[in-house]
């Protein structure tokens, strides 16, 4: 009995030295984690990002966090720059996680694609979605379309409204074209699905015991009784899949490869075909297919829309500077013609505000994991192959060095003595390095014309005409403003 008790005791020991210590060996130091769960429950889950500020003060520009899998956090602007822009081709690799592997049977699509399959479908959606528009001025009259709808419908509402609905509807139009050819009708039963599965997923994808899934697997034989949440998150993953898959069932029936694709989807469709006849198929199959036109979606909707929202609610709250865009707007435009992509140069104040909205409305609580494809030094770490790391570009918005008083909404700090805007080269709302945001282009067009339009025809106002809505968030996959009304007034 006393020897049984020795080596309960010993492996008891054994197990919190190598939790508490031993696997943080070689590593940044960091918060100590906690056995089994690491950092999870102490990070701060409605403002994760401020958690990683404060870490970063206390343990210095790169640190190790465990979620429960270690990530090593990159929490310095110069030390960004030496890592992911000149040393770029070392941090392009993703993890390769459990929950890939089970749900997604692998890295595929665009986002969490890694290696070559990543390179080869990266260079085709690059050159596909420049064909269809994006970076070029031929998509901004789709654009203005979508605007003169939103516009429609927001001026048909009575008294307090939210606003994601018609921005969902109008910037899912925009994305839903390119991806599969057509537009929805606002307040179609089917978008309106697809759009509260996404949201559905973001929010299953970041619950605490989904993150214990990496390390212990098993756990999902517990549920039920105990709610992991593994089921669920199976579950709206294959209601979001089941989308695609009818499109491509679809696509491939009205398929004329004789003719210009209609979308990307006959784009891929019609390169796979060929890849296929000359014996050289490579990452191009229907699978790799389905997840890239769900990360186009998801990535390019999501984003904007609720970064539309941070914009208005903001303005919401800082009536003064709706004021001056209003002014601006009067001023150089007028409320008659549309606008145009060419009006940057005659609305700083516009762009001004959209840039410090993405400075401040936090959309990634933490960055977007990378893995290193080699063994690298950083900040003075040794940090071996398949290392995550992670550029977490918060802490940069909000550093007092680049930005004074911080926290304070202010688009005067990105306009110059002589009244022009400055491009502040520390917001990097769009990430950095090779994995940047592919649709950047297309996101900075979507912004000014939807935003600007906005500004030209509308007013916003308290939904009770007096207190603006508080600035609260909800932290999933994409860190978005709480649900909030408004009141919009025509300016006709």
């Amino acid at each position: 009995m006393y020897a049984i008790a020795v080596i309960v005791i010993a492996a008891i020991a054994y197990f919190l030295y190598r939790e508490l210590y031993g696997k943080r060996k070689g590593l940044p130091p960091g918060p100590t984690p906690w056995p089994i769960v690491g950092n999870i429950f102490q990070l701060d889950f409605n403002r994760p990002e401020k958690s990683l500020i404060q870490w970063g003060k206390q343990y210095g520009p790169v640190f190790t966090i465990w979620m429960p899998l270690p990530f090593v956090i990159v929490n310095d602007y110069e030390l960004m720059k030496e890592s992911f822009l000149k040393q770029g081709d070392i941090f392009v690799g993703r993890p390769k996680t459990f929950l890939l592997n089970d749900i997604a049977k692998g890295n595929y699509g665009l986002v969490f694609a890694r290696d070559e399959l990543w390179r080869e479908q990266r260079r085709f959606a690059l050159h596909t979605l420049r064909d269809f528009g994006v970076g070029r001025n031929m998509l901004e009259p789709k654009i203005l379309d979508q605007a003169r709808e939103l516009i429609s419908i927001l001026h048909s509402t009575k008294g307090p409204t939210q606003l994601k609905p018609a921005l969902a509807f109008a910037v899912g139009n925009v994305i839903n074209v390119m991806v599969v050819g057509y537009a929805w009708k606002f307040g179609d039963q089917k978008m309106e699905e697809f759009r509260t599965t996404l949201e559905e997923f973001g929010m299953a994808a970041t619950k605490p015991t989904i993150f214990l899934l990496e390390l212990y697997p098993w756990i999902r034989f517990l549920e039920p009784p105990f709610n992991i949440g593994y089921k669920r998150l199976k579950e709206i993953n294959d209601h979001f899949r089941s989308f695609f898959i009818e499109e491509i069932r679809k696509h491939k029936e009205t398929l004329d490869e004789n003719q210009p694709p209609r979308d990307y989807t006959d784009a891929y469709l019609i390169e796979m075909n060929k890849r296929i006849k000359a014996g050289n198929q490579g990452s191009f199959t229907e699978r790799q297919l389905m997840f890239a036109m769900g990360d186009i979606w998801a990535a390019g909707m999501d984003t904007t829309v609720n970064t539309l929202r941070y914009a208005i609610l903001y303005l919401l709250n800082y009536p003064k500077v709706l004021k001056k865009l209003h002014e601006e707007m009067d001023e150089m435009v007028g409320r008659e013609r549309e606008l145009s992509m060419n009006d940057q140069k005659i609305l700083p104040y516009l762009c001004a505000t959209i840039e410090e909205v993405q400075r401040l409305g936090s959309l990634g609580a933490i960055g977007l994991q990378r893995t290193v494809t080699e063994d690298v030094v950083v900040g003075g770490y040794r940090l071996p192959k398949e290392t995550i790391v992670v550029p977490q570009l918060p802490s940069i918005h909000l550093d007092e060095k680049f930005f004074p008083d911080p926290y304070t909404f202010s688009p005067e700090r990105h306009i110059d003595a002589n009244g022009r805007f400055v491009k502040n080269e520390h917001i990097l709302a769009f990430s950095i390095g090779k994995r940047a945001c592919m649709g950047e282009s297309l996101a900075r067009m979507e912004l000014f014309l939807f935003l600007g339009s906005l500004v030209q025809h509308c007013d916003f106002r308290p939904a009770d005409g007096k207190t603006p809505p508080p600035f609260k968030v909800i932290t999933g996959i994409i860190q978005c403003p709480a649900p909030y009304e408004c009141v919009i007034i025509p300016r006709t």
